[in-house]
């Protein structure tokens, strides 16, 4: 079984996002173990690649390769995707809703869409943080979360205590008290997105593994 983080943030350096998705592949990796499961994760920073803006061609949409592929890196991100039983991604809050190196990624991943749903099924989880403690994060969660049922993916929430913890890994540079902190010292948003991670590996071991 496989398991991938997409890193949604231009940063990964003091990425708090990027901290918070590898804190959610650590506690799926341990689930896998505990299962007994022989299963691998991997974290993908999309900024590594070079994703070109969509045109709107609707070459996708007649069954044709996208004519950008041939000039960067989407290809790769696809064969990535496509091997992966559940996905995590994790994206900032810029300005209420994802990054635009994240939003090219979603938007040129419409030609997985148009060859038949080839993401269907797999698990996936969100994960967002913002600068200001109600700075965007349900929006973005709701956008991801639409993101993956658009595609046919099975949408999973964290299953901790229904008193105390979120459905998906999410915090905030701001505290209550108004002072700043990074993700690492963001105890509610850790430990949510460890019950993602869970949750994610959990569920994709119980389906068999859908991917390619």
């Amino acid at each position: 079984m496989h398991i991938i983080g997409i890193n949604g943030s231009p940063r990964k350096e003091r990425s708090n996002t990027r901290f918070l998705l590898e804190q959610a592949l650590e506690s799926a990796e341990e689930k896998m173990n505990a299962l007994c499961i022989d299963g691998t994760t991997m974290l993908i920073d999309l900024v590594d690649y070079e994703i070109r803006h969509c045109t709107g061609c609707d070459a996708c949409v007649r069954k044709k390769p996208c004519p950008e592929s041939a000039k960067d890196d989407m290809d790769k991100l696809e064969e990535l995707v496509l091997a992966a039983d559940g996905i995590i991604i994790g994206a900032p809050s810029y300005f209420t809703t994802v990054p635009g190196v994240l939003k090219d990624f979603i938007d040129r991943s419409r030609t997985m869409k148009m060859r038949d749903n080839q993401l269907r099924d797999r698990v996936f989880g969100a994960i967002t943080f913002a600068g200001l403690r109600y700075g965007g994060q349900e929006v973005v969660v709701d956008y991801l979360n639409r993101y993956a049922l658009a595609h046919g993916m099975i949408v999973v929430g964290s299953l901790g205590s229904p008193i105390t913890d979120g459905i998906a890994g999410a915090g905030s540079l701001q505290t209550d008290e108004g002072s700043w902190r990074s993700s690492k010292k963001d105890t509610l948003a850790i430990a949510w997105s460890r019950l993602l991670g869970e949750r994610v590996a959990d569920i994709a071991s119980r389906l068999g593994g859908s991917g390619e």
